[in-house]
């Protein structure tokens, strides 16, 4: 009987006579270690963050949506909050096999293998989707810092809502396939002497192995690396410029300064400063979020057996428990981002919700 997930593709129910459960090798990681790391660091600390993510998030999307979308960069931190929410909610209900262990362990264990199915592969590629849009906020305030007022007139509000859904629509498009490579069945477990649900590869993934998991590998290093790229140069130019504008302020600048690149630089106003220094933060910690999910990716490219179901899996699952609460911490902290340098957003959320009070004086409102 197919069945939905989440994400709208059909997965496979099925019963079947009693099937041998996959035994990991130990090698690096036993799992009586896997066992506690899993409760320490993704049913409890995963958990209470991506629980505190669903409400930071939700915060974000309903100030914004206050303000108003006159700005691109309201609508550009929408986008990337609502792939946040959606990332810690799936991230709570994954999790959840947590609680359900206090009544039925046999339960949780048939829930934690139906959602790492699910919820697992949305959570990495809703992270790849925010890094993308991230990139693209980078890309935005770089011309902002060195073409102002050309890009004021090119990249309007509706450009920035247009590039935000296609980007969003592209690539997530692109690792759909992935949620149809597992089977769901459910098998008598001597353990808990009931009938439980595990995963395993299916028809499809066999009869296009190769060619799938290249695909998939190359897919899971190329965005995030275009990303991390991108960010990275971004973020050294719109540096570089904020220096050399401080310095032409100041009457410090060299006399080499190009007139040009001095004069663009110097029409910035101090709330456009403010943003995208706001924004370099929001940037950073994207950075700090992607590398580790990079190395994880070239790892599996070169290694086979260090993916699900094979040698390695107890050490892939414990990099995967440390890559998602990166994942969720990283969709957690915009909201204290945008509340310590925005004045303007942290005013609106006074007002909403009479919090942000803190305000300290002379920030510039943005």
């Amino acid at each position: 009987m197919a069945s939905p997930n989440s994400s709208g593709i059909s997965i496979l129910l099925v019963k079947e006579k009693p099937v041998a459960p996959f035994v990991p090798s130990e090698t690096f990681v036993s799992n009586e270690a896997l066992a506690v790391i899993e409760v320490v660091i993704d049913l409890c600390l995963s958990f209470i963050v991506a629980n505190v993510g669903i409400v930071s998030n939700i915060i974000i999307i309903v100030v914004f949506a206050k303000q108003g979308y006159n700005e691109s960069m309201n609508i550009s931190m929408t986008a990337i909050a609502i792939w946040d929410l959606l990332k810690c909610i799936s991230g709570s209900i994954q999790r959840m096999s947590g609680p359900i262990s206090l009544y039925s362990e046999a339960e949780a264990e048939s829930w934690d293998n139906i959602m790492n199915v699910l919820m697992s592969y949305f959570i990495s590629f809703a992270t790849y989707v925010s890094s993308v849009l991230a990139s693209y906020v980078a890309v935005e305030r770089c011309l902002c810092v060195t073409l102002p007022f050309t890009v004021k007139t090119l990249l309007t509000p509706k450009v920035t809502f247009i590039t935000m859904v296609t980007l969003s629509i592209v690539v997530f498009g692109c690792f759909v396939v992935v949620f149809g490579i597992y089977d769901i069945i459910w098998v008598f477990s001597p353990k808990w002497n009931t009938t439980i649900a595990i995963y395993k590869y299916n028809a499809f993934y066999y009869a296009h192995k190769v060619p799938l998991m290249q695909y998939y590998n190359l897919s899971g290093v190329i965005w995030p690396s275009i990303s991390f790229v991108v960010i990275i140069i971004c973020t050294t130019i719109i540096i570089y410029q904020l220096k050399k504008a401080s310095k032409f302020r100041s009457g410090n600048a060299a006399s080499s300064s190009s007139a040009g690149t001095a004069s663009s630089t110097s029409t910035m106003s101090d709330r456009d400063r403010q943003v995208i220094k706001m924004l370099l933060v929001i940037i950073i910690i994207f950075v700090t979020n992607l590398f580790p999910r990079i190395a994880i990716y070239m790892t599996k490219f070169f290694i086979y057996d260090f993916y699900f179901l094979r040698k390695f899996h107890n050490l892939f699952r414990v990099m995967a428990f440390l890559s998602f609460l990166l994942d969720l911490s990283n969709s957690t902290a915009n909201l204290y981002v945008f509340l310590s340098m925005s004045s303007n957003f942290r005013a609106t959320a006074k007002e909403m919700f009479g919090f942000g009070k803190g305000a300290s004086k002379g920030k510039v409102k943005i």
